[in-house]
């Protein structure tokens, strides 16, 4: 390491740790542009071909779906989000030109969260924001197990 500040990833297993790119500054947007790509995505492209499936298999298991209007990629906070709850729900994400689960859904605005459990209809997130902390808390409720938000792994408690 001779260039400082460093910010070094440390991935998971088996890519080997590596340091930032910093030439392009300091700015928030670009070390998370640059850093989310070591995050790895759990999700599930959701189509209205796989839909009927993605929810009816494992019953037991919650359903989350998120509506973004990203044409490709999976937003960086999902990412996270993915990574948490990683064993206790089912994520999936949905793109904003797949017409019929749009409309299905009744998703008026973009992005857009719904949990799908085995019964009943599905669960509308509400919150004020699209932020890490507010969708964890809101998806922790319908996890199978409860995770401790402290926790510095967040694995089942």
């Amino acid at each position: 390491m001779t260039n400082f500040p460093t910010i070094r990833v440390y991935p998971m297993f088996p890519i080997p740790t590596q340091d930032l790119d910093l030439s392009k500054g300091l700015e928030i947007k670009v070390l998370k542009k640059t850093a989310g790509r070591f995050i790895t995505d759990s999700s599930i492209e959701i189509t209205g071909k796989n839909h009927q499936t993605f929810v009816t298999e494992d019953a037991a298991t919650p359903k989350v779906l998120l509506f973004t209007s990203s044409k490709k990629g999976t937003p960086f906070v999902y990412k996270a989000i993915t990574q948490a709850f990683e064993k206790t729900l089912q994520l999936g994400i949905v793109r904003e030109s797949e017409d019929a689960l749009v409309k299905k859904y009744k998703v008026k605005k973009f992005p857009a969260l719904f949990v799908i459990k085995s019964e009943g209809q599905p669960i509308a997130y509400s919150g004020e924001g699209f932020s890490y902390k507010e969708i964890f808390e809101f998806l922790n409720v319908y996890s199978q197990i409860f995770i401790d938000p402290n926790s510095k792994d967040n694995k089942p408690k």
